[in-house]
This record gives structure tokens, sequence and C-alpha cells, in this order.
């Protein structure tokens, strides 16, 4: 398998392989403990991992040579709709023991669906009826259309507020009903969330640097996602 090792590539895998080694362990745990909110928090950490992978890949040579360009064209790494819900899952799973993902859950998951049928419509559609590239004339990969990262942006931040509302009731509700609400606050709920909102601020802060330098936009996603994980 094509990896052209270099500086970009390798940082970016280290903090690939990383994500997926934690994803992993967390799984197997979650199997172990049956803790629901292992289970949202390993899938979580696995496509946080996916995301950084197209820079990673593409830094290691696979947008210049084939099959390996076809397979980020046409592979969906970036699932930004389904980020958003399943922090959110992972909140209401961490704070409420009886949380259970249910129909009215699963509407939240759609817009990813939807996502994932666009790619595999276009992806029939070059193969099977055209025969070449015919969404991908440009060369630009989907994942990186405008509207989808800035779509899957707001749609991050939006879940990223219902989750610190979620966790604002839960606070207030404990307290009114056990006398050792301090032991079950889960305190560090709030790095994670806070974690997340940076998360999500970083692109928005590389965009107005890179108004002034240029040289940050090429690695304003790279870099955001990489520094999350460290």
């Amino acid at each position: 398998m094509l990896f052209q090792f270099g500086f970009y590539s390798s940082l970016l895998l280290i903090s690939f392989s990383q994500g997926i080694i934690y994803s992993v362990l967390l799984f197997v745990k979650a199997v172990k403990s049956k803790n629901k909110s292992n289970y949202w928090l390993s899938l979580f950490i696995f496509l946080c991992s996916l995301f950084i992978a197209p820079w990673m890949l593409g830094f290691a040579g696979w947008y210049d040579n084939q099959p390996y360009r076809d397979i980020l064209f046409y592979t969906p790494f970036q699932h930004l709709f389904f980020l958003g819900p399943i922090i959110f899952f992972y909140t209401q799973s961490l704070l409420n023991p009886s949380f259970k993902f249910s129909i009215k859950e699963a509407v939240h998951l759609l817009p990813g669906l939807f996502y994932l049928l666009y790619i595999i419509i276009i992806w029939v559609y070059d193969k099977f009826i055209f025969g070449d590239y015919y969404f991908y004339q440009n060369g630009m990969d989907k994942d990186f259309d405008f509207w989808y990262q800035k779509s899957g942006l707001v749609s991050m931040i939006i879940y990223f507020i219902f989750s610190i509302r979620y966790y604002n009731v839960y606070k207030k509700i404990i307290f009114q009903v056990v006398s050792y609400a301090d032991s079950i606050l889960f305190k560090w709920i709030k790095t994670y969330l806070i974690a997340f909102l940076i998360m999500l601020l970083l692109p928005v802060v590389f965009d107005v640097i890179g108004g002034f330098s240029p040289k940050y936009k090429l690695t304003k996603e790279v870099g955001g996602f990489t520094f999350s994980f460290q």
C-alpha cells in the first residue's frame, strides 16, 4: 500500500493511530462493562480519526496515484453530520443511565445518512453510467465542498449547544434531588465540552488568520483536528 512518509503525513499518522487505538480500547471497555456512553465516545473518536484521514493520505501521495485517488473521492471520511449528534448522545448516555437510542434519536442521524446516499449516487453514476469523472471533473473531493464544510460546522455547533444545555439541566436537577450531588456532577464533562468548542472554533480562527497570512490556509483544518488529539 502506498504511503509516502513526510512531515505532515507522519504527524497526522500519529494522531490518526492514537485515535483509532483509543477508539478500539473504549469499544472493548464498553463491551466488557456494558457502559453505553463508552460506545458513543468510541464512535465519536473513531469519526474524528477518519476526519483527518484525507489530509494524512493526501500528504502520503494518495491524491496523485490511482486507485488511491478514487478511494479518497468515493469514500466519505468526514462525517460532519454525524459528529454533532453522536457527541450529544454521548452526553445524554453519560448523565442519564436510562438513556436509550430510539427512532426519536435516529432522526438526528438523517442528514449524515443523506450525505452517505449522496456519495453512493455519485459513485454509481461515475463508475457505472458515465464511466469517468463527471461529478469530480474539478478534481475536488466532495468532503471539502464549501456547503458541506460550513453546514457541517453549523451542525456541530448546534449540537454542542444542545450538550451544554443538557448538562446544565442535569446539574440543576441533581442538586434538587440528592444531597451528594457534588460526587455525581461529572465536573470533568465541562472540560470535554470546552475542548469540543475549541475544536469547532479552530477552523474559524484559522480562517481569520488566513485572511492576513495565506500560508495558514492550507493547514487550518489539519492543525485544528491534529491539535485536538494531543
